[in-house]
């Protein structure tokens, strides 16, 4: 009885360090508060943390930011939308990086650390904070303007005279629906004609 006591105190303490540490995360997770950055990250849904399958699950949805904004404080919606349009009339040297951009690399990063370290990036705190986001965000945006020069957009840019699409005479000319069949082949003449069609011109000359 004492060894196997013994044998099971030892299947205890050789538990995996990181099989407790999810544990501690997991239970660490639940208790405290839900903050801006978990719900960028796509970690908060309805009724607080998704779990491991909800968040694996096509079904359930992550909340935005803009939803758990209205809902935990007393502002009203229309004063925190005012305050989200106040951004688009700040001059051109000022204006921040698009929202978009930033949801993209702030998804971009909690993915990699997720990925890259040990404990799938629960202890790395505000390692990427909201300055070093948008810092992130107005580089990308210049490497991108540089990248294209004055008037590398003008690819996406469709030449004028095509916004009502192009002319039905001109588009069944470069279309072709269905098979193609092929052209019938004549029915089989005489031998005589068909021995003559064979020989090669020089032959028709000596003759």
């Amino acid at each position: 009885m004492e060894i196997e006591n013994k044998t099971s105190k030892d299947k205890e303490y050789q538990k995996s360090p990181i099989d407790t540490a999810g544990q501690q995360t997991s239970n660490h997770r639940t208790q405290r508060p839900v903050s801006l950055y978990d719900v960028v990250a796509g970690r908060v849904g309805q009724n607080g943390f998704l779990t491991e399958e909800q968040s694996r699950s096509q079904n359930v949805l992550p909340l935005a930011p803009e939803d758990v904004l209205l809902r935990s404080t007393r502002i009203p919606a229309q004063r925190i939308l005012d305050s989200y349009d106040a951004v688009g009339d700040l001059p051109s040297s000022e204006k921040l990086p698009d929202s978009e951009l930033l949801k993209a690399v702030h998804a971009y990063a909690s993915d990699c650390y997720s990925c890259a370290t040990r404990e799938g990036g629960r202890y790395d705190y505000h390692s990427l904070d909201e300055t070093a986001l948008i810092a992130v965000g107005i580089l990308l945006e210049e490497a991108v303007r540089g990248a294209l020069g004055e008037n590398g957009d003008m690819v996406f840019v469709e030449p004028e005279g095509l916004e009502q699409g192009l002319e039905e005479s001109k588009m069944v000319q470069h279309q072709v629906q269905g098979r193609v069949k092929r052209p019938a082949r004549p029915k089989s003449t005489s031998d005589e004609d068909s021995a003559e069609d064979d020989e090669s011109p020089m032959k028709r000359r000596r003759q």
